[in-house]
């Protein structure tokens, strides 16, 4: 599977929308995020997994930056149960 990499610096356009709506629901509508010139779009549930895993690198890189050691250490005692 190719690898895709987007860099989000916070100066880039953040914007929801949502495209091929219809009447009623007749079609399924699909969402739209902005980020920048780059576009990420899908079903709602789709694009809100992606959300959940966002915010859950994002809760990693804060335990990590608050305390390095010991999310190193909780890190691989979630990976060797033994020890």
């Amino acid at each position: 599977m190719p690898t895709i990499t987007i860099t989000v610096g916070g100066r880039e356009r953040l914007e929801p929308a949502f495209s091929k709506a219809t009447p009623l629901g007749a079609l399924g509508t699909e969402a739209l995020v902005w980020i920048g010139a780059t576009s990420i779009h899908g079903r709602a549930a789709a694009l809100r997994a992606l959300a959940d895993a966002l915010v859950e690198a994002a809760d990693l890189a804060d335990d990590y930056d608050a305390d390095p050691d010991a999310f190193t250490q909780r890190e691989q005692a979630d990976r060797d149960p033994d020890r």
